[in-house]
């Protein structure tokens, strides 16, 4: 493996990551404000914290299935972005 393409790797996993957190902070529902619950993860839900007044507090919801499939998702987004933006740089001239 090349330095460059090492490189290009990094570019593409650090551009995945602030896609992840920014989807996650933008797509977020902090509902605990108002006797609701907070939830994270985009497309997957992969944390749900209970809120609000209750008798009973169930546990928070944490899956690790679901956060790695959204950070997929990022990374799968990223490199189809950086292909199309390629292909279309460097296509034939007529």
């Amino acid at each position: 493996m090349h330095a460059t393409d090492l490189k290009k790797n990094l570019i593409v996993f650090g551009l995945a990551m602030i896609l992840f957190a920014g989807m996650t902070l933008f797509t977020a529902k902090i509902e605990t404000p108002f006797d609701g619950n907070n939830t994270f993860g985009f497309p997957f839900l992969f944390f749900k914290e209970y809120g609000g007044k209750r008798t009973y507090y169930p546990p928070n919801e944490f899956s690790i299935l679901n956060l790695l499939l959204d950070i997929l998702c990022s990374v799968l987004t990223i490199l189809i972005i950086r292909t199309a933006f390629l292909k279309i740089k460097y296509r034939p001239r007529k």
